[in-house]
């Protein structure tokens, strides 16, 4: 069997600051799939920590003298002239 999360499991950085709390369920998908590792210790798992990966960028950056990307995109659908937006799922963490 695997780990058992707490309904609410503490989110920390690579450097061990808290970011914030997510949900038990959420906590334990992030390290199935390789994004956080839990920290180790005895019983149900009460924080897992962010494991460093390489960014890769989404679309072209803001035009003018900002920094970043853009975390949405305009795209034209092929049958008609109807655009719609396209958001990363990064921009819809809460």
């Amino acid at each position: 069997m695997g780990q058992s999360f707490y309904p609410r499991v503490s989110l920390t950085n690579t450097g061990g600051n808290h970011i914030r709390y997510v949900p038990g369920p959420l906590a334990q998908a992030m390290v199935r799939g390789g994004t956080a590792t839990a920290a180790t210790g005895g019983g149900k798992v009460r924080a897992v920590a962010l494991t460093p990966q390489p960014l890769t960028r989404i679309g072209e950056p803001t035009s003018g003298p900002s920094v970043g990307v853009r975390f949405h995109r305009w795209v034209r659908l092929n049958d008609s002239a109807t655009r719609i937006v396209e958001h990363h799922p990064r921009c819809m963490y809460e």
